[in-house]
């Protein structure tokens, strides 16, 4: 339940309130998940949509010029 709750934008403070819990506990719940999904993840075989994976890039050029005149 703290991991939903975590996941849903809950503070760690909060979910302690509301669950009983320290903060201290509720951080090492969520680190102990946070870790069994990393192993999980890294055993898993990557998935082929097929389809290219797609990177959006924006860059912006700025020059500064400093002006010996007074404004």
């Amino acid at each position: 339940m703290a991991i939903e709750m975590y996941m849903n934008s809950m503070g760690i403070r909060a979910i302690g309130r509301v669950l009983g819990a320290s903060p201290a506990a509720v951080l090492k719940w969520i680190r102990k998940e946070h870790a069994k999904l990393q192993q999980k993840l890294a055993h898993a075989a990557p998935v082929d949509t097929g389809e290219p994976d797609v990177i959006e890039m924006d860059e912006i050029y700025t020059y500064v010029q400093k002006n010996g005149s007074a404004w």
